[in-house]
């Protein structure tokens, strides 16, 4: 502990008391709230508010220093030892007590029992838990989660295999490349079972677990697990324009919600060589992302919907619970995660709604980064969780085309021409005519497309395929169909790895 930290004054791992209070309970919540939490210290001898460092006397500390540990050890169930330590500050004599993370959660106070003695820190402030953050706390002291957990009724083999096929081909749907769609499996009944979306009985019956009810769109299991989509005129909540309530299977709510989304944004277009593309004023990877990550993510055990808002200004993605025991908001955007819905991440992961674990957050920074929007905000209110991101103005001509003045990306330098995009085609045409069937699949007609990616390469070398995607408009299986053709032509060449490497444009032959 150094004059340094104390000057942070407290917050959601420290708490400072100038003695030990009469009223023990005050400090107990605390530590118990740490153990619930990601840990926290303890620190005794320091005036709260003031920061004032009064210390205690040599004669006395050690004194101290048992009594707190007794009262922590004796008054928290499960038992919590703290590591207890004097620290010096300011020439006087303070006590530490470190409470780590537990790992046998709740932590309660043992007069008030589970239900009513069980604390959280939240914004360096310690409040009682609400019923199903008790539940939370139980099932991660478990190593389980809650869709995984047995829900009521039986299904039988045939319902089994109608959802596999299903998703199966929503799986399909969603591949980005031929190859993708060439290595994707089918989906089993034992696959489920493994993932605990189902489970099966000691006579092979098998049951439903809260994940397969959230597939299903069980309303009747789940009567908040919907989005609530709607559009307010100005910044704030006052005057509706149009709202919408999509339900159904957990999968297919993020399509409509995004569906909903493209609908009431601005879309303009982009003339690149003789063509125009579509752009979106928002970037749709970034939308599509925040509403996965709350239908995947949010605590189903709590009341409330996950609403998707659309202001003037910004867009906002909020869904029910809390952000998880022990994830922060700075470990958020340094790409660490931890799965709440472990069954749903199995599932979104097959059918491609969710790629890497912990990219989510960072790729919305950098998308809003790379279409010059305002930075994201992330807040955590406690009992939800939300995400914006940031409008800006968008004009466009009488031709639906962004108004150059207003063009959300620009850059000054040279443009490859219509006829290098000749150039390529004819060359291609020669590979083609020696059985080269890739360059069978496109025509003079996609020279829009080439000149699109191969400027958007030529702006940023390490420009990566989504990127691409978002910028042109087109589909992710095309931008990699269009790069194949480049790579085959020699125009361009990839150096390095995938996520990290650099494209590499070759001189135009004859």
């Amino acid at each position: 502990m150094t004059l340094e930290e104390l000057s942070k004054g407290e917050h959601a791992t420290a708490e400072y008391k100038q003695n030990i209070p009469l009223e023990k309970e005050k400090f107990l919540k605390t530590a118990a709230a740490f153990a619930n939490g990601e840990g926290g210290r303890l620190i005794f001898g320091v005036q709260d508010g003031t920061r004032k460092i009064t210390g205690f006397a040599a004669d006395e500390i050690f004194q101290k220093m048992d009594a707190i540990t007794n009262s922590i050890y004796d008054s928290i169930e499960p038992h919590i030892v703290p590591v207890m330590e004097i620290a010096e500050i300011g020439g006087k004599q303070v006590i530490s007590a470190t409470i780590r993370a537990g790992m046998m959660k709740p932590y309660y106070l043992k007069k008030a029992g589970p239900e009513d003695g069980t604390y959280v820190r939240v914004a360096g402030v310690t409040r009682k838990a609400e019923p199903y953050e008790v539940q939370e706390l139980r099932l991660e002291g478990l190593n389980r989660s809650f869709d995984s957990l047995r829900a009521p009724g039986n299904i039988s083999a045939a319902a089994v295999n109608r959802e596999c096929k299903r998703l199966y081909n929503k799986a399909l749907e969603l591949c980005r490349t031929e190859e993708q769609r060439q290595a994707q499996k089918k989906l089993t009944a034992s696959q489920l079972l493994a993932w605990k979306v189902i489970g099966q009985d000691e006579n092979g019956q098998y049951y439903p677990c809260n994940a397969w009810k959230l597939l299903t769109g069980d309303r009747d299991a789940f009567p908040d697990a919907v989005i609530q989509c709607a559009v307010f005129k100005g910044v704030s909540r006052n005057i509706f324009i149009t709202r919408k309530e999509i339900s159904g299977p957990a999968d297919q709510q993020i399509e409509d919600a995004l569906a909903f989304v493209k609908e009431h944004i601005n879309l303009g277009s982009r003339i690149e060589g003789l063509y125009r593309q579509d752009f979106y004023e928002l970037p749709l990877g970034s939308v599509r992302e925040m509403i996965a990550n709350a239908v995947c993510h949010r605590s189903y055990m709590s009341s409330g919907k996950i609403q998707v808002a659309l202001f003037d200004d910004r867009l906002e993605v909020t869904s029910p619970g809390k952000l998880i025991e022990g994830l922060t908001k700075k470990q958020l955007l340094e790409g660490n995660s931890r799965i709440r819905n472990r069954a749903l991440a199995a599932v979104f992961s097959y059918i491609h709604v969710i790629e890497t674990w912990g990219s989510g957050i960072p790729r919305i920074f950098e998308d809003s980064a790379d279409y010059g929007l305002k930075t994201p905000e992330i807040t955590d209110f406690g009992t939800s969780f939300r995400i914006s991101i940031f409008r800006r103005p968008f004009e466009t001509d009488d031709c639906g085309v962004i108004d150059p003045a207003k063009k959300q990306r620009t850059s000054n330098k040279e443009s490859f021409t219509d006829n290098s995009i000749n150039k390529i085609l004819k060359r291609n045409k020669q590979s083609a005519e020696t059985g080269n069937k890739a360059f069978s699949a496109f025509s003079e007609s996609q020279r829009g497309s080439l000149l699109s990616l191969l400027s958007e390469i030529k702006k940023d070398q390490t420009v990566t395929i989504r990127k691409l995607s978002d910028f042109t408009g087109l589909s992710k299986s095309t931008v990699e169909r269009l790069l194949g053709l480049l790579k085959s032509s020699g125009i361009i060449s990839r150096e390095g790895a995938t996520k990290k490497g650099t494209w590499i444009i070759h001189p135009l032959g004859s």
